[in-house]
Parts: structure tokens; sequence; C-alpha cells
């Protein structure tokens, strides 16, 4: 068995995830936070993931990659986020550190972050649920079924970051704009439920 299954075998929702990120949050037109993830359990084993989620209105995935293909399946059959599979190369350690995500030989985010001083507890357990709830739209394979909402749950640590991109077109932002705030999560503990139907 794989070290980090959380159900091996399984891979229906819930997912219960650990590892440690980094989240850097966007202000203007298309607000939204990119998210730098290394997974260390969740319902397929440890995998990687870079996503977009905007908070213009209702959150809402628009955009991510991840490094393994049973993430990309599971992820879009459980919950319809639109997941893709990309590569990661990671150089330095935990908190100094730079990734480079390509998809099929293209670069999608060359990135640099650098953390410092001590971690915080935090929890979204003080956060509305609406604040944490994806609204997923049908995907492609999927159009006659109706959005889905997921409403996550997570606690863990958070330190001051700083990101830096030094290349790549994952996001306009990341080129547009600089982050308001950027934070590393150097440990957390998240749970996704089993999604439900977006009521007509």
């Amino acid at each position: 068995m794989r070290a980090g299954y959380t159900l091996p075998g399984v891979s229906d929702a819930p997912w219960n995830l650990t590892g440690r990120g980094v989240v850097a949050a966007y202000g203007g037109q298309e607000a939204g936070a990119l998210m730098l993830v290394r997974y260390a359990a969740s319902g397929v084993g440890p995998y990687d993931e870079l996503l977009w989620v905007s908070l213009g209105g209702e959150p809402q995935v628009t955009r991510i990659v991840v490094s393994t293909q049973q993430s990309v399946v599971w992820g879009r059959r459980n919950w319809a986020i639109p997941k893709s599979r990309a590569d990661f190369a990671w150089e330095g350690v935990p908190g100094r550190e730079q990734v480079r995500v390509t998809q099929d030989g293209r670069l999608l985010a060359h990135l640099s972050v650098r953390a410092w001083g001590p971690p915080v507890p935090v929890t979204t357990a003080v956060m509305p649920a609406a604040w944490r709830t994806l609204t997923q739209p049908p995907l492609p394979e999927a159009e006659d079924r109706p959005s889905l909402l997921t409403t996550v749950s997570a606690s863990g640590r958070v330190r001051p970051a700083r990101l830096s991109v030094i290349g790549g077109d994952f996001h306009p932002a990341l080129l547009e704009r600089r982050p308001l705030l950027t934070v590393a999560v150097p440990g957390f503990r998240m749970v996704f439920p089993a999604a439900r139907a977006r009521p007509a």
C-alpha cells in the first residue's frame, strides 16, 4: 500500500487531506487567490497542486493543475473541479523554495516562495460557511448535471511569506498585480466532504 492514502482503494468523498502550501490573495476586478499545495495524504495519495480560486462572488476554482492523474479523475468526478495534470519540479527546502510547473512542455508558472516568523494557528471554523463553500458549474463531460456545492473545513498554522513570480502564464493576475497578502502554511488538515447539488 502506498503511504498517504486516507481510504485505500476508495476515492469517493469525503477526503481527509494533510500537507503544506502557500496562499496568495489578490484584489482588483478579478479578486482571487493563488494556492500552491503539496498534499502528504489525500483520498488518492500524495500529490502537488496549483490553483486559482475566484473570489469576486461565490468562490469557484476556475483553473487548477495537479501532479497525478488519480487526482484529476476523482477531483472532477467528486466535486466538478476542472483539474488537469501537470509536472511540478521543486528546488530548495520548505519556507525557501522554487517550483516550476509545466504542462506538455509549456511553462505555466515558475514561482519562488520565502517564509519567515513563527507559525500562528488558524481555523476555518470561525468563517461563515458561504466564504468556504465552492460553487462549481458542470464540467463538459457532465453538462446535464447541476452545479455542485462543497463546504470545505480546515485548520493549521500560517506565517508571513513572499511569493515571487519568475515566469509563466497560469493566471493574468500573477504578472499584472502583486498579492495583497501571502502566507505560508507549514502544516494543515482539511476535509473535502461530499458535494451537494445546487438547488434549481
